[in-house]
Parts: structure tokens; sequence; C-alpha cells
């Protein structure tokens, strides 16, 4: 999943309009940046980032800090769900570690770059129209608010266009 991360941060965004933007971006996306870091190290092992147990423990690290600010409990629970839900989308596209020495799963849709686009896209279009009913009305008439879902689109196709490359090279 790639511009799905995103998509599912605009969604959290629209549930819970306090919780910034710029906050749930890099949450939604926290697991990857920990499997980059953690390569950098020397550390190749994805269950360090991506297993059922270290999506959960980050979140719930991510989540406290999150209420221990904020005082704000549904907030927080929906800064936990935005980090949750990496692992689920994640399985849909690829493959992924369950826990430390457990079986990787996923239904491996990076296989497949057309129908992935599609559903990647599909998302982002879905997420960002839910977001947009949360803006003010005279916001959500601006023009430039479609550089989000297009800009996204356009990241997922490039992003497909490098897997394909991979996947069938």
């Amino acid at each position: 999943m790639y511009a799905g991360h995103a998509a599912l941060a605009l969604l959290a965004k629209a549930k819970r309009p306090r919780v910034p933007v710029a906050l749930l971006v890099p949450i939604a996306f926290a697991p990857d940046w920990i499997e980059w870091i953690a390569d950098a190290l020397g550390h190749h092992d994805r269950a360090i980032s991506h297993s059922l147990v270290s999506v959960g423990i980050g979140a719930s690290l991510t989540a406290l800090i999150y209420w221990l600010t904020t005082r704000q409990p549904a907030d927080a629970a929906v800064v936990w769900l935005t980090y949750v839900s990496h692992w689920p989308a994640d399985f849909i596209t690829g493959l992924k570690p369950t826990w430390p020495g457990g079986p990787m799963v996923g239904l491996r849709l990076y296989t497949h770059p057309v129908w992935d686009a599609l559903l990647e896209c599909a998302l982002v279009v879905a997420c960002w129209l839910a977001y947009r009913r949360t803006l003010a009305a005279p916001t959500r008439r601006r023009a430039i608010l479609l550089l989000i879902p297009l800009g996204l689109i356009a990241m997922q196709i490039m992003f497909e266009a490098v897997q394909y490359g991979r996947v069938e090279g």
C-alpha cells in the first residue's frame, strides 16, 4: 500500500478533525519509516516494523503519547487506528509478517499492478471525498483541493511503475 496509507490518514482526519493531518499521515506510514531506519542500521527483519506485534506496540505507544499530550481519548483512539490501519492495508497489497518467527501472509496485490492501482486510487478518492465533506463550504469549492487526490494518484501510478519493473524484472 502506498497512496492508500495517506488516504486512510485523510479518512481519520475526517472522523476526528482536531487531529492534525500533518500528524496522521506520518503515523499512517510509521511501520515503513521504522523499516527504512532499521534497514539503514543493517537490521533487515520486517518483523521489527511490520509484524502484528510491532504494529500493536507502535500504535499503542503513539496513541498513549498523543493522549498524554492532548487528554483527548477519542482522538488518541483515531491515532491508534490510523497506525494499526497500516497492517491490514499492507496485507492486501503485499506479504507481511504476523509475529517474529511467524508466517508471512498477504494477498500480494502488488503482483497485479493494474488491480492494485485501481484499488488504491479508488481508496484515495473515497477517503478524499470523506475528508472534503468536513471542510467549510468555501474551502470545499477551491480547485486547489483537487491537488490532494490528483497528487496521491500520480504518486501511486509512479509507485506502480517502479513496482511493476521489480515484479516483471
